[in-house]
């Protein structure tokens, strides 16, 4: 029985911050169900006039009021929340992609070493073999495409490097983050 009582005493303790609105609304019309029997009392016992009538309805149209307005503040309040939690999300999503980019960049610059010292043996040796072996001019167009792309390869490389790093930017409100070279590169 005690525990019964405690249960519903911690129901109606949080009940004003659960649900504001609906205890506005009892109070208003608990407020509305006194003010009525007054009414029928006062009709009953004497002479109701229209000032009468005023005095005892006067704080109603207020509560009603204030019961809208709390409304009013409870959406305004979820919304903030809502749009708050949004932007926390979406900073949380851009943060993770400045790192996943930091991270491949750093990967990346890693593969590029590993990639630069077999290129360079594969330049040198193209170059040795059309400064000493005779070639045909089949043979030679076919070396100077493994030059030429070879360069290829170098100058992706080395623009990489140049390229200090990749920020992430914000595409919009709720689009998401791009990664874009560094402004002033």
């Amino acid at each position: 029985m005690m525990n019964t009582i405690v249960t519903i005493f911690r129901g109606l303790k949080d009940l004003p911050a659960k649900y504001p609105a609906v205890l506005s609304g009892y109070i208003i019309y608990l407020y509305l169900f006194i003010v009525m029997i007054r009414f029928f009392v006062v009709a009953k016992t004497s002479t109701v006039d229209f000032y009468t009538v005023l005095e005892m309805f006067d704080a109603l149209p207020f509560m009603w009021m204030l019961a809208m307005m709390l409304v009013k503040v409870i959406q305004i309040n979820t919304q903030l929340h809502e749009s708050e939690t949004k932007r926390i999300v979406n900073e949380q999503d851009l943060e993770i992609k400045e790192t996943q980019i930091n991270t491949i960049r750093e990967m990346v610059l890693g593969m590029q070493h590993q990639i630069n010292n077999p290129l360079a043996i594969i330049m040198l040796r193209v170059h040795k073999i059309k400064q000493l072996l005779p070639i045909s001019h089949d043979m030679f167009a076919q070396i100077n495409s493994i030059e030429e792309e070879s360069k290829r390869i170098t100058q992706v490389l080395k623009d990489f490097s140049e390229t200090q790093y990749y920020e992430t930017e914000q595409i919009g409100k709720t689009m998401g983050a791009m990664a874009v070279p560094a402004k002033g590169n």
